[in-house]
């Protein structure tokens, strides 16, 4: 079926609701601005105006067989051209939500994956910050730490005073701290 030059909005609709290529290209050219215009004054961005001009130009030839010659095709138009841009908006907000909420799921995986990478590495690397420590500072921590004596007892054992018994203990306590500190903080 040729289309004839008519320049009848009714007939072009028909045609079009017969499956018309040619006069969907006709209401495309005559209606692009329109509804380019219009998406641009609801998302003032002209990609997405442009996007919304695609869409709304794929729905109305997915759903030709609901066009109504008779009603006002222009707020046919006008009402698509809305909707698209509503549910762009709609999409945006989705995909936004999305984004973070991976976002979030591959910061906790990260993290979940740097805790089971420290529970490995703690023990072998406690172990050798241990042996760094200077010998009677090393003897008096493991005495506390490993034996559960008092200061008062590992003081006698060694010959030395409850103080620095408690002086040993607690540098090696910061020595170990801080280097565990900088060894994570560092391998971010």
């Amino acid at each position: 079926m040729a289309l004839e030059k008519t320049h009848d909005e009714s007939a072009l609709l028909a045609a079009i609701k017969l499956g018309n290529e040619e006069a969907f290209s006709e209401i495309f050219r005559r209606y692009e601005k329109q509804v380019f215009a219009f998406s641009l004054t609801l998302t003032k961005s002209k990609e997405t105006a442009k996007d919304v001009v695609q869409d709304v130009f794929s729905k109305l030839w997915e759903r030709r067989d609901q066009i109504e010659a008779q009603q006002s095709f222009q707020a046919y138009v006008k009402k698509i051209t809305y909707n698209q841009t509503i549910s762009f908006f709609r999409k945006v907000k989705l995909d936004r939500d999305l984004q973070r909420e991976l976002y979030l799921n591959i910061q906790a995986l990260h993290i979940e994956q740097r805790a089971e990478a420290f529970d490995q590495e703690l023990p072998g690397l406690y172990e050798k910050l241990v042996d760094q420590l200077p010998a009677q500072r090393k003897k008096a921590y493991l005495m506390s730490r490993n034996l559960g004596l008092r200061y008062e007892t590992i003081a006698k054992k060694m010959g030395i005073s409850k103080n620095t018994v408690r002086n040993h203990i607690a540098e090696a306590l910061h020595f170990i701290r801080q280097k565990i500190s900088q060894q994570y903080n560092t391998n971010n």
